[in-house]
């Protein structure tokens, strides 16, 4: 039964049209997580880079980390979070695929902005860097952060629906370890916290990557899962 299984998920995803949704859904999650959790399990590094925290050497402790601790209270109330309820309250109108799209757009330019512009912005003001950086985060949420986990739930059929969402998701979790291991060993290329615009760029890349892909993707806003999915008997 267990070759069989095997011998039924090769036959399936052998087919372009079908081995494409799933490549879709596993390099657009991989490519979210490189940024995603290069930036939030950094975000305490990037904020204190840009100065917005202060300096760690001149300042009280305690005042480094208050003005850390609220850089990131920040970019949560003004970024993640609303980001995440205007998914909550759009995605059966504006449909998975679109607010995938617009994430992604969003992201890349968003990044390269950051990017390109690093040091102009922060010789204006770091307040603007956070701005433009919480912008981000909300389209991390109103985009790819929901829909990479949403989207694999629905475009597979019922007999391989777990495992190619669990290959999707495998390949997002992927990214994040390439994320982490990549932002630590990147960012002090000459000279401490030296290499940030270009880990930024870096991210721009990966969320293109992310939106070119998508258009693998089926849409599955207001269909069944049968209409979605290639449900035909040979498969079984």
């Amino acid at each position: 039964a267990q070759l069989r299984r095997v011998k039924t998920f090769a036959q399936y995803f052998s087919e372009w049209r079908h081995l494409k949704v799933l490549l879709g859904t596993s390099i657009a999650w991989f490519s979210l997580d490189v940024a995603f959790y290069g930036i939030n399990l950094n975000s305490s590094i990037v904020i204190g880079a840009i100065g917005f925290a202060g300096d760690i050497h001149a300042d009280r402790p305690s005042r480094y980390i208050t003005r850390n601790c609220l850089g990131n209270i920040i970019i949560n109330i003004l970024g993640s979070v609303p980001g995440y309820w205007i998914s909550v309250f759009t995605i059966e109108r504006l449909g998975r695929v679109r607010i995938q799209l617009l994430g992604f757009a969003a992201l890349t330019v968003l990044y390269l902005i950051l990017g390109f512009a690093y040091h102009q912005i922060l010789d204006k003001s770091s307040g603007t860097f956070i701005f433009i950086f919480s912008l981000a985060q909300l389209f991390q949420n109103f985009g790819p952060n929901v829909t990479t986990f949403v989207i694999p739930g629905e475009v597979f059929p019922t007999r391989f629906r777990s495992t190619a969402h669990g290959i999707s998701a495998a390949m997002g979790k992927l990214g994040a370890i390439v994320a982490q291991g990549g932002f630590l060993q990147l960012k002090d290329i000459g000279g401490k916290d030296a290499w940030i615009d270009h880990l930024l760029q870096i991210f721009a890349l990966f969320m293109l990557i992310g939106f070119v892909v998508t258009f693998w993707i089926p849409e599955s806003k207001g269909k069944t899962l049968e209409e979605i999915c290639d449900e035909r008997e040979e498969y079984y």
